[in-house]
């Protein structure tokens, strides 16, 4: 038997069921007062745009969307360790922040920012695992604002950004959720987002 395997699943499930019995914690915000989202960019980084590899701009995805069932990106500094620990967290786009605090079971400090799109659809980015919290909940954010800074989930990982991005169909809207499951639906990969709606 595959122990490391088996302790995943595990550990999934019981995220699963614990997410299960809570409530989204989210601001309620209306379609109206959320700013339109002209364009997206990577959260971190010095400029707007890194790419996924080690490549000599500072960052890389060291956990790719849908590996592992991973509904995120994991962002992680390219010098390994934590060196990445306090770095800048930005929003992805303009929006409002829905959820800012301290959360359950390993995320540490989150912050969700709820995005509208010029054709009026809705999408929402999870930013987790942060050392600082720089917005409030019912803060409009500008593209590429500070929001927080780069953390470990309060020593449980290495520092890094778990960054999800999601559709109004996503199980876990408006909330932080287990962050692995085989069910992807409402959760989009990040980085094809992005790539897809820069400005």
């Amino acid at each position: 038997m595959n122990y490391g395997k088996a302790w995943r699943w595990a550990l999934i499930v019981a995220l699963l069921a614990f997410t299960a019995g809570c409530q989204a914690s989210g601001k309620v915000v209306a379609p109206e007062q959320i700013p339109i989202a002209d364009g997206f960019a990577y959260p971190v980084g010095k400029t707007p745009t890194v790419t996924q590899k080690r490549d000599g701009d500072g960052w890389y995805n060291a956990q790719d969307f849908t590996e592992n069932e991973h509904l995120a990106e994991d962002w992680n500094g390219e010098g390994g360790g934590n060196t990445d620990c306090g770095e800048p967290v930005f929003a992805a786009a303009r929006g409002v922040v829905i959820l800012a605090e301290k959360v359950w079971l390993g995320w540490g400090n989150v912050v969700i920012v709820r995005h509208r799109r010029p054709d009026g659809s809705e999408v929402e980015t999870q930013y987790a695992h942060l050392k600082e919290i720089k917005v409030k909940v019912g803060e409009k954010v500008e593209r590429r604002q500070q929001i927080g800074t780069v953390g470990d989930g309060e020593g449980r990982f290495l520092c890094h950004l778990h960054f999800e991005l999601r559709t109004p169909e996503c199980r876990d809207w408006g909330a932080p959720g287990a962050g692995y499951s085989s069910d992807t639906k409402g959760w989009l990969d990040p980085s094809d987002f992005i790539d897809a709606h820069r400005r």
